[in-house]
């Protein structure tokens, strides 16, 4: 190591360590990420581990009841996070056969930037000395994977799978009115069609809501990296933190023997003392909110058990509180730490907010969430007339009759959330 010199010139002020781990608690993987790399790059302290350090931690198992549970720990370890290696994994989890697994992992190696098929079914089938049907079949499953429609052929293949309605009028714009659709030929795609102005107008909307690639948005800067992962083994959920990229790194042990040396000046220790106070500060923030994040979990986990094992179709009613009081923590910190935080469950990519939601009682005692409340009042929406939608006071209505008792501005606010129109923009 080079000898600790004032010439370096960066000034280390320590962060005190509860705000640092107040901050990394609510920070994203990826904010993280980029805040050690700007500490490694001015400061020495802060050195990479080498083999066999991640060989100490990986023969230490202790905190699994058997090896088995760590392989499987180890194989849900995400690598690099881009679309085609998350579809990948999916496949590799799946319950498929080998010979299904290549010819799927060969479609989504075939797919463009955008996650359409730049190849023809016939090469993937001679690569694959396959049948086309089988590779047919194994495209329109990958279609079904996260994020849906990689695998499509076009845009216009893709937009029909969103909208998924054989008789609707969008659904013939895209199948009959395609180029003149592109061209935005509308007046010309409206004489096509039997239609009002107002169907033909939902229609147009309808489509402009709609992904027009199967990869849009998911690039590296607003691509979902889940915090934790958790899968059901023997009737027991295991919970893996991915964290592995943010727990590579430690204090080099040279500059702590040199930190023990007294031949260096006061101001040379001061600065040497200066950044092995903030890397530890740092590693001591990475292994809290490891911690923290995992605890919370777990806590989740024992009161949405039957919603994560798929027994149940909405999570149950939960409060900051609950989780807050379970783990003796202010509800600041359990706030900070699902807020921005994502879990990769059996069910698929989930918010950790998915699991929180206030509590709404039916006039029976029965407890309902937010979710389903949505849902309802989707679904009463969904079946009105559409020449005479419900206003908030019809569907706050039609919710006591089903014993659900909430006010016209709770019924507003809900539907204001999901996004759906008055009823006068739905007239």
């Amino acid at each position: 190591m080079n000898k600790i010199s004032t010439k370096l010139r960066q000034k280390q002020t320590a962060i005190p360590k509860q705000i640092l781990q107040s901050r990394f608690l609510e920070m994203t993987i990826s904010d993280i990420e980029e805040e050690l790399q700007s500490e490694i790059e001015k400061n020495p302290v802060l050195v990479e581990k080498d083999l066999e350090d991640f060989r100490e931690k990986s023969s230490d198992t202790s905190q699994f009841d058997n090896q088995e549970n760590y392989d499987l720990f180890l194989a849900n370890v995400a690598e690099d996070i881009d679309v085609v290696g998350n579809l990948i994994k999916q496949i590799e989890e799946s319950e498929m056969d080998n010979r299904d697994k290549e010819i799927a992992n060969q479609i989504i190696f075939n797919v463009d930037e955008s996650g359409f098929l730049d190849i023809e079914p016939e090469l993937i089938a001679d690569n694959c000395n396959a049948d086309l049907s089988e590779v047919e079949n194994m495209i329109n499953l990958v279609k079904t994977l996260n994020p849906i429609g990689v695998g499509c052929k076009d845009v216009q293949e893709y937009l029909l799978l969103q909208i998924n309605e054989k008789d609707s009028i969008a659904t013939k714009i895209i199948t009959e009115n395609f180029n003149d659709f592109l061209q935005q030929d509308f007046s010309k795609i409206k004489s096509n069609l039997n239609c009002s102005d107002s169907e033909f107008d939902e229609a147009l909307d309808m489509i402009s809501s709609k992904n027009f690639s199967p990869i849009i948005n998911h690039n590296e800067s607003d691509y979902v990296i889940p915090d934790l992962i958790i899968r059901l083994k023997d009737e027991k959920w295991i919970i893996l933190v991915n964290d592995k990229n943010l727990s590579k790194f430690k204090i080099a042990n040279d500059y702590l023997d040199e930190a023990m040396m007294k031949k260096f000046s006061d101001k040379e220790k001061k600065f040497m003392n200066n950044h092995i106070d903030n890397a530890q500060n740092l590693l001591d923030a990475i292994a809290f909110r490891s911690t923290t994040i995992k605890d919370v979990m777990n806590e989740i986990i024992g009161l949405q058990n039957d919603y994560l094992s798929g027994n149940q179709e909405y999570p149950n009613p939960l409060r900051l509180e609950d989780i807050a009081q379970k783990l003796e923590m202010d509800i600041s910190t359990i706030s900070r730490t699902i807020k921005d935080k994502y879990v990769d469950t059996p069910l698929g990519v989930i918010s950790l907010k998915t699991f929180f939601s206030s509590k709404v009682v039916k006039d029976s005692g029965e407890i309902i969430g937010k979710k389903e409340l949505e849902d309802i009042i989707r679904n009463l929406i969904d079946s009105e007339d559409k020449d005479s939608p419900l206003s908030d006071l019809e569907i706050a209505n039609l919710l006591k009759n089903q014993n659900i008792s909430i006010a016209r501005r709770t019924v507003a606010k809900y539907r204001e959330s999901m996004h759906i129109p008055s009823v006068k923009r739905r007239s």
